[in-house]
């Protein structure tokens, strides 16, 4: 049966009715869109163009170790702004071969790009492809937040236009290439030359130009760090692209894809140095302000040693694993602080095993009985009151009424009582009833206005307790007393930071090292050859095998809570303390010798390679003679009994008879406990 059809009515599908519908539908949307812009332009709020031309990001304050090495960074972003003369065009063409080829022809917004994007957006049914140019990519960065809207989107491309009429191609580019962000934290070119390849963008070849220009598009994906291999190929593509448009001959673009990166390796030292400069920082932000910390790129020379820094940072995490592995150990900590005893520089600092973890500065902050290593303190005060190296103590039983009803019955360790012994012993032996004596006879005043002349400010209380460090101290505390009695008697004011430079090289602040005589030269000279014999023959003898002119001392408090070890040479003095934080013991017979000093011998073992090897220097007022330190009597001319000692002009002791018993050491290393 056949069917009639109206000639007048067309046939197959209506192309002709749709083409129409859609050019009007296209036009009424230009038309709109057009509207929807010129509004937004008259009326909309936008930020004002100028402040693209004083452009002033966040930028990165440098921190510098005392051989001017630069060893840290502050900033909010990683960021190094450079002049855009000072950026190889090679670089600057491989961003734009990558980002924006018709760069240097639009007028802010390319048209043929946003076009070629629909269309490949329609056709993959998606939105994938992109259509910014670099002058949106600059004014979205700087003023407009990352937001997807039609609104934002709008006010990205009408500032396009407003940045195009008021600044020029290169201005525009020099803020593109110092804003971008390309991983690792990076923010500009400089900062990512730096980051990727330890060296500044004025250096850059063209293959590692290309592989940063890669980074912008996806710096997490196709970091070289991460993903090589997706590196390279994004590379690739930008040699390709920078050939295609005429920058590069392909045969320049294939050698430089062909050539080998070298990337520079991640640095860890920010992570050693990382209480260290956080002090700083601290320090900084406080005097300064957070605005001016952030936007000033200031310059920080310090006094850290990098070379140190990273050996105490390596003795103390390795030292404290050690421990925790060996005794099952969780949550010890350990702080170690160095400094130059003639200048009062902090040279190196770690105060915990973990700064992510706790920022908690146990070498500045933390307050813990110094058990034995307060004992040259007493001795000290002592010797500055007419005691020599020599004169006899009794280590024997005592005991002092504590109230009505209570007796403090000092003990030593081991149990033993070793009768009158010279100074020499005592303290290289840490004998605690010898020292309690002593101090009884000197008296508490007299060992405190000690601690004092030293720089220990820490309150201090006043009994015979104090002979065996009961009163708490801080690291920092104990090293400049220690840095006192290697200084001459000279006391040094630590300090961290030498000067400090503004972003035009204008000395904000210098730091000149501040020392006071503190004490007499001899009575320092002759405490550090006290601390000596405690490394020779003494608690601290696993260690003197560093050095036979080192000294220092152990200490270790009631029940094993604190364990520490401070001493050095002429030019370095450091301490070390283990422990918990909340107190607790470190079990059986964990003494200092075992705990801390390994790790200070750890770090003077490598820290002796840096500074000259040379004795205490003797003052004037010091003489020596040949003694017997058993009976403290000097020994006839000629004898080859004995030690040669030192002592003050006036007070070497009279001559005896043939030696005596045996000197020190006599009945093995002793004890070092509270």
């Amino acid at each position: 049966m056949s069917r009639n059809l109206d000639p007048e009515e067309p046939s197959g599908f209506p192309w002709k009715k749709l083409l129409l519908i859609g050019i009007v539908a296209g036009l009424f949307f230009v038309l709109g869109a057009g509207a929807g812009i010129a509004l937004l332009a008259k009326f909309g709020d936008f930020p004002a163009i100028e402040s693209a031309a004083a452009y002033r990001p966040s930028v990165t304050s440098k921190i510098f170790d005392r051989n001017n090495r630069v060893v840290g960074e502050i900033y909010l972003e990683k960021r190094n702004v450079v002049p855009f003369k000072a950026i190889p065009p090679h670089v600057v063409n491989a961003f734009v071969a990558a980002e924006d080829a018709n760069f240097f022809r639009h007028k802010g917004v390319d048209y043929v790009a946003i076009a070629r994007a629909i269309v490949k957006d329609i056709l993959s049914g998606g939105f994938a492809q992109g259509a910014s140019t670099i002058t949106q990519q600059t004014v979205k960065s700087l003023f407009l937040t990352p937001e997807k809207s039609v609104g934002r989107k709008l006010k990205e491309l009408i500032l396009a236009y407003r940045i195009e009429r008021k600044l020029s191609k290169e201005e525009i580019l020099y803020l593109y290439l110092n804003q971008i962000y390309l991983g690792d934290g990076a923010y500009g070119v400089e900062a990512a030359a730096q980051t990727y390849f330890s060296r500044g963008v004025s250096t850059l070849t063209v293959a590692e130009g290309a592989l940063l220009a890669g980074l912008a598009q996806a710096p997490t994906r196709y970091s070289p760090r991460g993903h090589i291999d997706k590196a390279k190929a994004r590379q690739r593509y930008v040699l390709r692209r920078m050939a295609e448009v005429g920058f590069i001959d392909k045969d320049v673009a294939e050698r430089a894809y062909e050539a080998r990166l070298a990337l520079a390796p991640p640095s860890t030292f920010r992570s050693k140095a990382a209480y260290f400069l956080e002090h700083v920082r601290n320090y900084l932000t406080e005097k300064y302000g957070t605005d001016a910390m952030y936007r000033s790129e200031f310059k920080i020379y310090t006094t850290i040693d990098g070379r140190l820094q990273e050996a105490a940072y390596d003795a103390v995490t390795q030292g404290v694993r050690r421990m925790e592995e060996a005794n099952r150990y969780k949550g010890l900590q350990g702080a170690l602080l160095c400094m130059d005893p003639g200048t009062g520089g902090v040279l190196a600092m770690v105060g915990g095993v973990d700064f992510a973890a706790s920022q908690f500065n146990r070498a500045l902050q933390a307050r813990r009985q110094p058990g034995s290593a307060f004992k040259p303190v007493v001795y000290g005060a002592a010797l500055d009151k007419g005691k020599t190296v020599v004169s006899m103590v009794d280590d024997s039983p005592i005991e002092f009424a504590k109230s009505e009803t209570e007796m403090w019955k000092p003990k030593n360790y081991d149990g033993t009582f070793l009768g009158p012994i010279p100074l020499l012993e005592a303290l290289a032996k840490s004998r605690n009833l010898a020292t309690v004596r002593l101090l009884n006879e000197i008296g508490v005043d007299t060992a405190i206005r000690m601690a004092r002349d030293l720089g220990i400010q820490s309150p201090i209380e006043r009994n015979l307790s104090i002979a065996l460090g009961s009163s708490g101290v801080t690291p920092l505390e104990m090293v400049t007393a220690y840095s006192t009695f290697a200084g001459g008697g000279l006391r040094p004011t630590p300090f961290f930071i030498r000067e400090v430079q503004d972003g035009q090289g204008h000395v904000l602040e210098r730091t000149e090292p501040k020392v006071v005589q503190a004490i007499p030269p001899e009575t320092a000279y002759l405490t550090i050859r006290l601390m000596q014999e405690v490394l020779r023959t003494g608690t601290g003898a696993s260690a003197s095998r560093l050095s036979p002119i080192l000294a220092g001392k152990t200490g270790t408090t009631n029940e094993n809570t604190d364990a520490w070890f401070i001493g050095g040479s002429p030019d370095l003095i450091a301490g070390v303390w283990v422990g918990f934080d909340t107190p607790a013991s470190l079990g059986g017979r964990q003494t200092a010798a075992s705990v801390a000093l390994p790790i200070w011998a750890q770090f003077f073992g490598r820290a002796l390679g840096h500074v000259p090897a040379r004795e205490f220097p003797a003052p004037a007022g010091i003489t020596f003679a040949r003694v017997d330190p058993a009976t403290g009597k000097s020994l006839p001319p000629g004898s080859g009994e004995g030690m040669t000692l030192p002592f003050k002009l006036g007070t070497v002791p009279e001559t005896g008879g043939p030696a005596g018993k045996p000197s020190s050491p006599r009945r093995g290393p002793g004890d070092d406990l509270l």
